[in-house]
């Protein structure tokens, strides 16, 4: 008999305890939100990955070519290559300080809100 009325007891209570959503639609616009930030949190590290990726190869290729660019000894378009070799080097030394700059600060963000989005998961 005890268990019997502790069974109604906790029927009653969790009856009690529901819960009324202010829309009928509210826990569907809910759950794509969360779907929402769970595909662009996907997105943000793939593209975090391509851009490192994609830094790297750039900054290979610019190295590649400021070694090349003074060994060519045949001028092009009337220029002498060597007169480019340093400015060549000059922009891409700026270019790739600017890049790894954002870069950096790029991946600080995705950190940032990676750590925040774990703790709302959690």
């Amino acid at each position: 008999m005890k268990e019997t009325d502790s069974e109604q007891t906790l029927r009653e209570i969790m009856s009690k305890s529901r819960l009324e959503v202010p829309f009928p639609d509210f826990e569907d616009k809910i759950m794509g939100l969360i779907d929402n930030r769970i595909s662009k949190k996907a997105s943000f590290s793939r593209d975090m990955i391509l851009s490192w990726i994609f830094f790297i190869l750039g900054s290979a290729f610019g190295i590649v070519v400021a070694i090349l660019i003074p060994k060519i000894q045949q001028p092009v378009l009337g220029i002498n290559l060597e007169k480019l070799s340093i400015p060549f080097r000059i922009i891409f030394a700026f270019l790739l300080l600017s890049q790894i700059d954002r870069l950096i600060d790029y991946y600080k963000g995705y950190n940032t809100k990676r750590n925040a989005n774990n703790e709302w998961y959690c």
